[in-house]
C-alpha cells in the first residue's frame, strides 16, 4: 500500500513492507517540501512516526528510510517557517541524535549535517613556486640576524633558534612536490597572521625573501628532498613544535596543560570553519596505509563509513595543532558554501581530537604496546582516566560549538559521553588488533629493494625479508595498534557515531541559532 492522505496517516504510515514504508516517507518528504508552513499536522506526525519506529530497523537500508524521514523533517527548518513548527521537528531530530538507533542516528546526523549557515571562505592568491629565487641559506638567515646559529632538525624542516623566543623555519619541500602546497601554506600564514582569536592563536609569519616567502636553497641537496632545495621560510613562537601529547624534551604534557591545548584547538577548529576554513588533515588518517597507491581514495579514512582505522596510534604522533595553535597550514581549504564537506571536515577534526586524547594517556608508557611474547595483547587501560576523558569528550564538543556557532551549547548532549570514553579505554587500552596483510598486488607494485625495504619499515627483521618471496602470498605484519581487523569493520563505531552526531549538532546550532533562536530556546525549556 503506497502512500495516501487518509484521516490516519500517522498510524498507516510504518508498514510491514519496507519498501512501502520508504515510499510513504518520500511522498511525506516530497510534501512537507512543496506545501513548507501549509503542511498538514497529519503529515508532520507520520514524519516523526517513521523517524522513531524502529520495526524495520534491521533491514540492510534502513538508513534511507531514516534519513528520508528526517529530510521532510528537515524541510520544516527552512528560513521563513513558523517557529512552532520549527521547535517541533528540531526536538524529534534532536531527540533522535541522542536516543536512536545507530542507523537512526547516522541519517539524522547525515541530515542536520547539512543545515549549513556559512559563507564560502576567503579566496588566496598563493606565491607562484616558480617565482623561488635560488640563494644560499646564509642570505635567509641574514634577513633575520641568525648568521652562525646552528639548526636543529624537525623532521623535513631545519630549526634556528631567535631571540625574543621565536624560531625560523625553513620547510623543505619533498622529492616529487611541485610547491603548490607550501605556496598555499605560505598564503595561509599571511592571512591567518592578520587575524584576531578570542584564544591563543599564533600563526607563522611567512619570511619573505626577494619578494616570496618560497625559496630554492643551493647546496642542501638531500635524498627524499626536491631537486631545487624548494622550501618555505617561516617565523614561528619558539614552541611551535609543542605538541599536545609529545614535548620537545621527550616526555608528555601535564594534564592540565594537554587539556588546555587539546580544548582550545578544539575551539580554533571550529572557529577556522566558521569562517569558511576547513583543516583537512588534523591528523594523518587510513583504512589501509599499503593501498595508497593503488585505491582511488588513497587509503584515507572515511569516517562516515565505519571502517577499520588503521595504525591509529602512530597516527597521533605530531598532530597538525599544538601549543600555538592549529598547524600545517598546507591542508587548509576554502569552505566552497555547500555540500557535506563541512560536516565531514569537523568530523574529522572531532576525531583527530579523541584518537590524540587516547594517544596522550598511552604516552604515559609509551613502551606498553604490542603483543606478549606468550600472544597477549598489551594491555594499557590501566594509563586512563575514564573520568577526565569523560570530561574532554563533553567539553571538546562544548568548545568547537562555541567556535563555530558563535555562543555556548546549551541543553542535552547528543550523546553518552560517559559510554564513550568507556569504550575507548576498552579499545583504545588494549592492543587486540595488531595485524595487517600486505597484499600480493600491493607487493608486485614494488621492485625487490622496495620490497624489502617495505617490510623492514614495518618490523622484519632484515635477514628475513631478503628470504621472503614476493608476491607468492599476502604477507601478515604486525604494524598495529589498529581499531578493528585488517579488512574490517572499526571496533569502536561509538567514536565514528559521536562524530557524525557531534558535528551534526554543531553546525546545526549555528543554523539554527541565525535562523530560529526561540526554537533552541524552547528546546532548551524542554
Amino acid at each position: 500500500m503506497h502512500y495516501f492522505p487518509d484521516a490516519d496517516l500517522a498510524s498507516r504510515a510504518v508498514q510491514r513492507d519496507f519498501t512501502v514504508t520508504w515510499l510513504n516517507a518520500r511522498a511525506l518528504r516530497a510534501e512537507a517540501d512543496r506545501l513548507g508552513a501549509d503542511v498538514p499536522e497529519r503529515t508532520v506526525k507520520a514524519l516523526e512516526t517513521i523517524l522513531t519506529n524502529f520495526v524495520h530497523d534491521a533491514q540492510r537500508n534502513a538508513h534511507h528510510l531514516y534519513r528520508e524521514a528526517a529530510r521532510g523533517l528537515a524541510m520544516l527548518l527552512r528560513p521563513g517557517m513558523p517557529p512552532s513548527l520549527a521547535s517541533r521537528a528540531l526536538a524529534v531530530l534532536d531527540a533522535m541524535l541522542r536516543e536512536g538507533t545507530r542507523k537512526a542516528r547516522l541519517a539524522v546526523s547525515d541530515v542536520m549535517g547539512g543545515l549549513v549557515s556559512v559563507a564560502p571562505g576567503p579566496r588566496l592568491s598563493p606565491c607562484d613556486p616558480g617565482r623561488a629565487k635560488a640563494v644560499e641559506l646564509d642570505e635567509v638567515l641574514a634577513q633575520v640576524g641568525a648568521q652562525g646559529v646552528k639548526p636543529r632538525r624537525a623532521g623535513r624542516s631545519l630549526l634556528f633558534d631567535l631571540p625574543g623566543k621565536r624560531l625560523l623555519v625553513v620547510k623543505r619541500a619533498r622529492s616529487g612536490e611541485d610547491g603548490l602546497g607550501l605556496g598555499r601554506e605560505a598564503a595561509w600564514m599571511d592571512l591567518l597572521s592578520r587575524e584576531s582569536f578570542p584564544v591563543r592563536f599564533e600563526a607563522p609569519v611567512p619570511l619573505p625573501v626577494h619578494g616570496c616567502p618560497l625559496v630554492a636553497l643551493r647546496g642542501l641537496r638531500e635524498p627524499g628532498l626536491h631537486p631545487r632545495g624548494l622550501a618555505l621560510c617561516f617565523v614561528a613562537p619558539a614552541d611551535y613544535f609543542v605538541y599536545p601529547n609529545e614535548l620537545l624534551c621527550g616526555g608528555r604534557p601535564g594534564a592540565e596543560e594537554f587539556c588546555e591545548m587539546w580544548l582550545r584547538a578544539a575551539e580554533l577548529f571550529g572557529l577556522l570553519a566558521g569562517r569558511g576554513i576547513v583543516h583537512e588533515d588534523p591528523i594523518p588518517l587510513f583504512h589501509n596505509r599499503t593501498a595508497q597507491t593503488r585505491r582511488g581514495d588513497q587509503g584515507v579514512y572515511d569516517w562516515r563509513r565505519m571502517g577499520r582505522l588503521d595504525q591509529w596510534l602512530a597516527s597521533c604522533r605530531h598532530p597538525n595543532f599544538g601549543a600555538t595553535g592549529l598547524r600545517d597550514f598546507e591542508h587548509l581549504a576554502r569552505w566552497p558554501g555547500q555540500g557535506q564537506a563541512l560536516h565531514r571536515a569537523l568530523g574529522n577534526a572531532l576525531m583527530a581530537l579523541l584518537l590524540v586524547a587516547g594517544s596522550w594517556f598511552r604516552a604515559a608508557k609509551p613502551a606498553c604496546r604490542g603483543i606478549a611474547p606468550d600472544g597477549s595483547p598489551a594491555d594499557a587501560r590501566h594509563c586512563f582516566d575514564e573520568e577526565l576523558l569523560t570530561r574532554l569528550v563533553g567539553q571538546g564538543f562544548a568548545r568547537m560549538h562555541l567556535g563555530f556557532a558563535g555562543e555556548p551549547f546549551t541543553g542535552a548532549l547528543p550523546f553518552d559521553a560517559a559510554h564513550l570514553a568507556r569504550r575507548m579505554v576498552e579499545e583504545m587500552g588494549v592492543d587486540r588488533y595488531m595485524e595487517e596483510l600486505f597484499r600480493v598486488e600491493d607487493q608486485g607494485r614494488l621492485g625487490r629493494v622496495a620490497f624489502e625495504e617495505f617490510l623492514v619499515a614495518r618490523g622484519m627483521p632484515p635477514e628475513e625479508a631478503a628470504k621472503a618471496e614476493q608476491g607468492r602470498e599476502d604477507i601478515a605484519l604486525a604494524t598495529g595498534p589498529h581499531l578493528g581487523r585488517f579488512n574490517a569493520q572499526t571496533s569502536l563505531p561509538e567514536l565514528n557515531e559521536f562524530v557524525a552526531c557531534a558535528a551534526a549538532r554543531i553546525i546545526a546550532g549555528r543554523y539554527l541559532a541565525h535562523n530560529f533562536p526561540d526554537a533552541l530556546v524552547r528546546l532548551d525549556a524542554n
